[in-house]
């Protein structure tokens, strides 16, 4: 066993020596094959090729090179442009990858290998690559324009304006820089920077129609709809007959509360959008008869546009319409059920047939699916209120006034929850706050008049409640309240007066609650403050 263990040890030996002799010699023998002037005539016939256009015996050639000389790297930098222009881009990156392997510092090699990265949607490799050649050659402006567009891919609107910034100071003729910089100034919330650059743009592009369309289509997808209008407007006055242009300007229309725009933009309505948009624009004027016909006329070419189911909602909604209203709300979830509208509008229903639980059921899926919905916000809370979860209630109202501090309701109703809650001074504030910001508003005056009456300081409690008649003369509580001010103040003239306006009103069932559920009813037929 002993001379067996001692004949493989010799066995293995002689096998590794035997190896290693192969090994040298195919070294060698490769290294007699390297010939790097034969790669270099191969790469240049390459290039008048890709030159032509001929693009597969370049790919031939170049393949030839560098088995002439595995370590030409110009070799591999074209095998890597040409299999990325033919789209085979997994291949060029492994030709890119080898090329910076025999040349670590090339400009070249670190951009095109992030762009192949871009094409491929590797966005921290592309990152990498394209920091890497900027840092090779700072003055190169389509690298530093690239990584912009990779930071805005990656989510990083303020990195990849620095990047875009600078490509713009290289190179300020490139209507793509421009566009691009407004896009990352929309994606951080610099909207006055963003219109700023816009408007540089177009003194140089605004005649270029796709630039002044894209631009307004990028200012329409970031919920600015007023400055959209001005770019699809200028893009429809160079290309007036583009379809697609006139109904995005239209939505730009609609979206700004522009509605006559709209209606005077489309005058012979064919297509379903065109129906939807006019139907919306009217309804937006409050000329609901016409609202209704032309989301009839929608809804016969598009039963299940989930758009026009909405709209068609909204149209019964305003005719009482509630439980055909509320049909048609489900049916839109069913549709697309991603989208908060439909429950929101059978919220609507729900709060208005006085099914408070099962609307603010509809209304938190709303508010879920679009966490910025001022208008669910405020009718969740005003449905909480109704099932006398004050504190639930404010915390939804709050929520609303951070997304839109200058509304007017807003505030009022938060008024109305902190009085019930014998929040006073609070509640004072609150329609005060109102009240400046809309001092036509009749109920803030009504509620702020409650308040002082608590107060028992009664020239203020009747002043504030005289402006509440005048603006409002269908707030019946007013008159009683009024009615008692009088009478303590020794009027007691005024004070029969108002108690008579006061029986008459009430005799017609107008109430408290009624002049609530009328301005809860204002705020879903606008989003718009009083």
């Amino acid at each position: 066993m002993r001379h067996l263990r001692i004949l493989l040890r010799i066995a293995f030996l002689l096998a590794i020596g035997f190896t290693l002799q192969i090994a040298v010699a195919y070294q060698a023998n490769s290294q007699k094959k390297q010939d790097p002037a034969l790669a270099r005539s191969y790469v240049a016939i390459a290039q008048k090729l890709l030159a032509a256009g001929d693009s597969a015996n370049a790919l031939e050639k170049l393949n030839l090179a560098v088995q002439a000389d595995s370590r030409n790297a110009d070799a591999y930098l074209l095998l890597g442009l040409t299999e990325f222009q033919r789209g085979e881009t997994s291949k060029s990156i492994r030709h890119y990858r080898r090329a910076l392997q025999l040349q670590p510092d090339s400009y070249p090699g670190h951009y095109n290998l992030g762009l192949a990265y871009l094409r491929e949607h590797k966005l921290p490799e592309s990152r990498a690559e394209l920091e890497q050649a900027l840092k090779l050659d700072p003055n190169q402006a389509d690298a530093a324009y690239d990584l912009g567009i990779v930071m805005l891919e990656l989510g990083h609107p303020a990195i990849a304006l620095d990047h875009l910034t600078r490509a713009k100071r290289l190179n300020p003729e490139r209507p793509d820089v421009f566009f691009n910089i407004v896009r990352a100034e929309l994606e951080a919330g610099h909207i006055s920077e963003a219109r700023d650059d816009a408007q540089a743009g177009a003194r140089r592009f605004g005649a270029d129609f796709r630039w002044s369309a894209s631009i307004g289509e990028l200012f329409l997808n970031e919920s600015q709809p007023a400055d959209a209008a001005i770019y699809l407007r200028k893009a429809s006055s160079v290309r007036p007959g583009d379809a697609e242009n006139r109904r995005q300007l239209a939505v730009a229309y609609l979206e700004s509360h522009q509605p006559k725009q709209v209606l005077d933009l489309i005058t012979e309505p064919k297509t379903v959008d065109d129906y939807y948009l006019r139907g919306s624009s009217y309804y937006m004027e409050h000329r609901f008869s016409e609202a209704a016909q032309e989301s009839e006329h929608a809804l016969v070419l598009a039963p299940a546009d989930p758009r026009v189911l909405v709209l068609r909602t909204r149209v019964l909604q305003r005719a009482g319409e509630h439980r055909a209203a509320l049909e048609l709300a489900h049916k839109a979830a069913s549709v697309a059920p991603n989208w908060d509208e439909p429950y929101y509008v059978a919220g609507v229903s729900l709060y208005f047939i006085q099914r408070y639980t099962e609307a603010g059921q509809e209304l938190a899926r709303a508010v879920e699916l679009n966490p910025k919905s001022v208008r669910a916000l405020f009718l969740e809370a005003v449905a909480l209120a109704n099932q006398d979860k004050q504190n639930e209630a404010e915390v939804y109202l709050r929520r609303a006034i951070t997304l839109q501090p200058n509304n007017a309701r807003f505030h009022c109703h938060l008024g109305i929850l902190l009085a019930r809650e014998n929040l006073f001074a609070r509640a004072e504030e609150s329609f005060r706050r109102a009240i400046k910001l809309a001092p036509n508003y009749g109920l803030a005056h009504y509620e702020l008049g409650k308040v002082l009456v608590h107060a028992a300081q009664w020239r203020e409690a009747a002043q504030e409640l005289s402006l509440a008649i005048a603006q409002d003369p269908r707030l019946s509580g007013a008159y009683y309240q009024l009615a008692r001010v009088y009478g303590k103040l020794g009027d007691t003239e005024k004070s029969k007066r108002m108690l008579a306006d006061f029986e008459r009103l009430h005799q017609q069932e107008a109430n408290d609650s009624q002049a609530l559920d009328d301005d809860t009813r204002n705020e879903t037929e606008s989003s718009e403050a009083p």
